[in-house]
């Protein structure tokens, strides 16, 4: 099982003048860790006006740091929001084959149509449209890296002929992956040879939907990429303590991250658009307000792994024995300080890491984690 880690670029108020760069720069010191020390992939995502919850709307860029502060670590795209108000297809083409081109071969980049009505509606997008303009743009980008010269006539969006440059390192493109929430997103992902990221945070929902997506993938209709891939990942929040005291922040972050998640939810459930009430209920496989848990609760989520190393594995040993090809790690949750964050991923690496990925060389485990904040601390 790989391990991967999710950025949001969360940055709770009360703000001050370098709240979004400590994020941003705590971030890149995170990963570069993260890199040194064996992570597999680093996943950020791409969302525009949700203040506090996530404050990452131009990923791509960021990511242009990424590839020149890392080695081997997959930077992965988690995801690129491909309705046409966000994101021209031909744009997303370009700036994932320019990441690839200074990663040398890293990128890889996951897709989706977003699931907030504050962005939706902040870009004027056309609900009824959005898996129509996905399914479109989805050929649009691969044709755009394998294709010598591009030419599209689709229902929705028409393309002239027109070389597009630069094309991607990896050939014939990089992997690609698929956001999934709505329970028939799974079985679109398996059809289409897309990876699942699953973005579920109910462990029960999970392993069903592992199997719907294992079965789509036996029998494809509409396959997309040159390359086909199978894997599925999916979230959790991963906090390794080394005692109690450190154990309650990593707790907090996940009550907060939890809360502020379902909130955000809230305009389409009344909607009723995208989502039932229902279903977005299980999704985070709690009856009350997430801000209203108790530790004990919070402790017994499938979804938060949250404790002493011991306690943290068999939570992942779990997602392990069903299947799971990838736990993707959110750790930048609420109000988690950065010190915490750099402990807690030295101690993935030092204590989770070589049981999950025995034939892995990890080296220099235990030096000295850096936990100062930024080039320019805030004051």
């Amino acid at each position: 099982m790989k391990f991967g880690l999710l950025y949001e670029m969360e940055t709770p108020r009360p703000w001050h003048a370098l709240s979004e760069y400590n994020t941003y720069w705590e971030a890149l010191a995170q990963i570069e860790l993260a890199d040194r020390l064996g992570f597999d992939y680093v996943w950020e995502v791409e969302h525009h006006f949700l203040e506090e919850y996530s404050h990452s709307s131009a990923p791509e860029v960021f990511y242009g740091a990424v590839t020149q502060r890392t080695k081997n670590i997959r930077i992965a795209h988690g995801v690129r929001l491909l309705p046409f108000n966000f994101n021209h297809p031909i744009k997303v083409a370009e700036q994932a084959a320019v990441l690839d081109i200074m990663s040398n071969g890293r990128v890889e980049i996951g897709t989706g149509r977003s699931t907030t009505a504050q962005e939706l509606d902040g870009f004027g997008v056309n609900y009824d449209r959005t898996r129509d303009e996905v399914r479109e743009a989805l050929e649009i980008i691969v044709k755009a890296w394998t294709e010598d010269i591009l030419e599209y006539d689709g229902k929705l969006m028409k393309v002239p002929p027109r070389r597009v440059v630069p094309k991607p390192i990896q050939k014939p493109h990089p992997p690609m992956w698929m956001a999934c929430v709505a329970p028939d997103s799974y079985e679109m992902a398996g059809n289409r040879g897309l990876g699942v990221l699953s973005f579920n945070f109910n462990w029960e929902q999970v392993q069903k939907a592992m199997a719907t997506y294992r079965k789509s993938c036996e029998h494809r209709t509409d396959v997309i990429p040159k390359v086909i891939n199978e894997n599925f990942a999916g979230v959790a929040i991963v906090h390794v303590a080394e005692n109690k005291e450190e154990e309650a922040i990593g707790l907090d972050g996940a009550r907060w991250f939890l809360h502020n998640v379902a909130k955000l939810f809230e305009p389409l459930m009344v909607k009723n658009q995208l989502y039932s009430y229902e279903y977005l209920r299980n999704v985070f496989a709690m009856e009350g307000d997430p801000k209203e848990a108790t530790d004990a609760q919070l402790k017994d989520h499938h979804m938060v792994a949250v404790g002493n190393p011991d306690e943290v594995m068999r939570k992942l040993e779990t997602f392990q024995r069903a299947g799971l090809s990838q736990v993707i790690c959110f750790k930048q949750a609420g109000r988690i300080p950065h010190a915490n964050i750099m402990r807690s991923i030295q101690r993935i690496g030092k204590y989770l890491l070589p049981v999950f990925n025995p034939h892995k060389v990890i080296a220099n485990v235990d030096a000295p984690v850096p936990v100062t904040t930024v080039p320019m601390a805030a004051k």
